[in-house]
Formats: structure tokens, C-alpha cells, sequence
């Protein structure tokens, strides 16, 4: 079985839609309970989300965000309010199909909580193109994609690690982490500023590389 894994935001969909909830979504709640204006309730939604961190599982969880600023909002319902902010890459579906008529199995593997992956996948019509969804904070009670992440998919696929190919947009957790464990991990750069072999623009260009 040859599989390629996808990091979801930021590689498969855009930012628009994971902003809009944490810096709009979550702040305007806050404003308005609070009765202060939008912009000193995101200062301090900004403040308290630096103070956790991206290294803590808390920084993911958006019930524990809106119980922390006493918020009465049901997370689902957050997120289904911004939920037209969905966005894929122009580059998406082309490569997806390009790889499945090729043969790949294709996957998820993300930090993203299972709340934010499941919204995502419905309203982008992205689940029919994937056949497993790995959430590191939901799946694992991992803050991010460390090398046993990798490794603990690889084993539930029972794969070996040249099986398996990944590409994101993160340097450290979708290309060196990876890598160091044997996966033939792409760094997707869009923005044209890293060099290397295993670099691509964009997730046609990767498609094309590995078929």
C-alpha cells in the first residue's frame, strides 16, 4: 500500500476559517459579555492564548476557551457560524485526484482537534478523497507531530516508514520530525522562500513528484 498523509490547515485548506473563529469568533463573544470594545477584548484573548502556548494540549481545545472566559456558547455552534470561511487551495482537489488515480491511499494527519477536522471535511467535501484522519491532540493527547506520532501511524497501518509519504507546511513538523524516522517527508512552500530538494510550491507539484 503506498499512502501519502496530508497536514490539514495550511495545506489542504487555508488559515481564513481557523482565524476567523479563534480571532474573531471568540473575542466578539468576549466583547459582548463582557460589555467592552472588539478590540480590547482580542488584546486579551491574544495575551491569554500566548500565555498557554502552542506546546500545551489546552492551546487546541476551543471548550476549554470559551469555559476559561466564561463564555455560554456551545463550541459546534462557534464553529458552524463561521463555517462559509471553509476554504481549499485552488491546488487541492487537482492533486488529491491526481493521487487516487494513481493508487495512493491518502490521509490526515494533523494537530487540528476533531471538531475543527470533522467541520472541515464535510464542508469542503474533502471526506470521500481521505481514508483515515489522525488528530495528534484528539487521537493521541499530543500537542504536535512528534516522531511518535510518525511512528504510532505507521504501525496502526502497519506500514513501513518508506511507505509512507507526507507534506505540510511546517518545517519542524511536516518535514524535519518526519523525516528523522524515515518518512519521504515534502515541505509545501508556497511563498517561494525555502530551497531544497524536497521543497515544492505547491501540491500539484508534489503530486507530480511522487506519481
Amino acid at each position: 500500500m503506498r499512502v501519502v498523509s496530508f497536514d490539514l490547515d495550511g495545506t489542504l485548506v487555508d488559515y481564513s476559517f481557523v482565524d476567523a473563529v479563534w480571532f474573531e469568533g471568540v473575542p466578539a463573544l468576549l466583547a459582548n459579555a463582557r460589555g467592552t470594545s472588539f478590540d480590547e477584548a482580542l488584546k486579551l484573548v491574544n495575551e491569554e492564548y500566548d500565555k498557554v502556548g502552542p506546546s500545551r494540549l489546552e492551546w487546541y481545545d476551543l471548550g476549554y476557551w470559551l469555559t476559561k472566559f466564561g463564555l455560554r456558547e456551545e463550541p459546534n455552534r462557534l464553529l458552524h457560524r463561521f463555517k462559509d470561511r471553509l476554504k481549499l487551495y485552488p491546488d487541492t482537489r487537482p492533486a488529491l485526484n491526481k493521487l487516487r488515480r494513481a493508487g495512493f491511499t491518502l490521509i490526515i494527519i494533523t494537530s487540528a482537534t476533531r471538531d475543527f477536522i470533522d467541520i472541515t471535511l464535510t464542508c469542503t467535501n474533502l471526506a470521500p478523497f481521505i481514508t483515515r484522519v489522525f488528530s495528534t491532540t484528539s487521537d493521541f493527547g499530543r500537542a504536535g507531530k512528534d516522531e511518535e506520532v510518525y511512528l504510532t501511524v505507521l504501525a496502526e497501518l502497519n506500514l513501513q516508514p518508506s511507505d509512507l509519504y507526507h507534506i505540510g507546511d511546517s518545517r519542524v513538523f511536516d518535514f524535519e520530525v518526519p523525516r528523522r524516522v524515515g518518512v519521504k517527508a515534502y515541505l509545501l512552500d508556497r511563498s517561494g522562500k525555502e530551497r531544497g530538494e524536497f521543497v515544492v510550491r505547491s501540491l500539484e507539484e508534489f503530486a507530480s513528484k511522487i506519481t
